[in-house]
């Protein structure tokens, strides 16, 4: 396909939204994204970069700004609570490693490297709907009608209104907060850490490196919270919160002492991926999950990468919708089945599967083969999904997409 003869519109200015619009640009489209904030923002805490979105990111010439923010990740480490028997240690393979980055560290690469390429951007516009059609188009929630484009992609996120289904939403939801990483004391800069009191209480630590050149090193604290308990958390005040922190993870007291917490819900979900003609969604907006996995950024990443690809590829729009799909459908189910799967035996109101979790699976997955297929499934390597989207040698800058036929 030409894509220097294609006008695409993109709704929301996240992970996904940002990526796609970026290689789309690159390779001459004209690129429009949408965003409901009055100026684009990072949604979120931290997370962990894992080599697959690492290598997407690599193809587009700006790993290495985010990964100098980040700090570098080599195990996960999950222990009963006050830091008791270990149920999950898990490491990279050779060679490999996660960074783990602030969303705002990311966010800041990605914003640049759309202006850079020339993406427009349109603020406090809510998208609510897209009008079908050969040249389909956005509508905000005021009813007014974005341009007609070639394309138009759903990078809204799990609570996009476009095939809503507020039935998806998971029982567990959590606190997150960004907070100054303790430089002495009882955490590492290269492990995620994690405690667990059955499978109804979870906190977590994860260093997560600088905001910006010279800014100070921060860490994400995590807390586990029923979303119906959220309104009781509230009045019951911080002095009960530290308390609860303490009988969990005493270590952990002084991080949420300063903490200012931010409750996330979750969604659990698999929206179809084609939406009409010539629109599509990407990211969390197809397929949304809780953050056990810890692979929602890199999901996105990837889901940017393999549509642009296609469209590069392809000779024509339908044969990029198919390649695409072939790219990313069996990976995007496997980790909705493994996630569906998992999540229960961390953040759930079970008692007996806590139970497996710490006396018959976290003994299995210290055998060597066994551990080896976890941190394939916890790196997001499963079913090699950066080999099946035939990247172009380069996404950077300067880019040219083969001539097609």
């Amino acid at each position: 396909m030409r894509l220097d003869e294609l006008d695409v519109a993109i709704a929301g200015a996240g992970v996904g939204g940002l990526a796609l619009g970026t290689l789309l640009a690159r390779f001459g489209a004209r690129v429009t994204l949408y965003d409901q904030m009055e100026a684009p923002r990072p949604i979120g805490s931290g997370f962990v970069l894992q080599p697959t979105g690492a290598q997407v990111l690599a193809s587009m010439g700006l790993l290495d700004p985010v990964a100098a923010r980040g700090r570098r990740i080599d195990r996960m480490v999950g222990r009963l609570k006050d830091g008791g028997k270990p149920v999950l240690d898990v490491g990279y393979r050779s060679g490999e490693f996660g960074t783990a980055v602030q969303r705002v560290a990311l966010f800041d690469v990605l914003f640049e490297a759309a202006r850079a390429a020339g993406v427009t951007f349109e603020p406090s516009r809510r998208i609510a709907g897209i009008e079908d059609g050969a040249r389909p188009c956005l509508v905000d929630a005021f009813g007014r009608r974005s341009a007609p484009a070639d394309f138009v992609i759903d990078a809204m996120g799990a609570n996009s209104p476009i095939g809503n289904r507020p039935d998806s939403e998971l029982s567990y939801g959590a606190l997150w907060a960004t907070v100054p990483f303790p430089s002495s004391g009882a955490f590492r800069e290269n492990l995620l850490e994690q405690r667990y009191a059955r499978a109804s209480r979870m906190a977590g630590v994860l260093p997560v490196g600088t905001a910006h050149e010279g800014a100070p090193a921060m860490a994400t604290f995590f807390w586990s919270l029923r979303t119906a308990d959220y309104a009781a958390w509230q009045t019951a005040g911080r002095d009960a919160w530290l308390e609860a922190v303490g009988r969990l993870w005493p270590d952990a007291v002084p991080l949420a002492a300063v903490a200012d917490p931010v409750h996330a819900r979750y969604r659990h979900l698999t929206r179809q991926p084609v939406i009409g003609r010539n629109t599509l969604k990407i990211g969390d907006a197809w397929h949304a999950t809780s953050p056990q996995l810890g692979q929602g950024a890199n999901m996105a990443l990837l889901d940017a990468a393999s549509l642009a690809s296609a469209f590069i590829h392809a000779e024509d729009a339908g044969a990029a919708i198919s390649r695409h799909l072939q790219q990313r459908q069996m990976h995007v189910r496997s980790y909705q089945l493994l996630s569906q799967v998992l999540t229960p035996f961390y953040q759930s109101d079970s008692r007996l599967l806590p139970v497996l979790r710490d006396h018959l699976i976290a003994p299995v997955t210290t055998l060597p083969g066994i551990r080896s297929v976890i941190s394939t499934l916890v790196t997001g390597d499963l079913l090699d999904p950066v080999g099946r989207l035939r990247l172009p040698e380069t996404f950077g800058p300067g880019a040219v997409a083969p001539s097609q036929p």
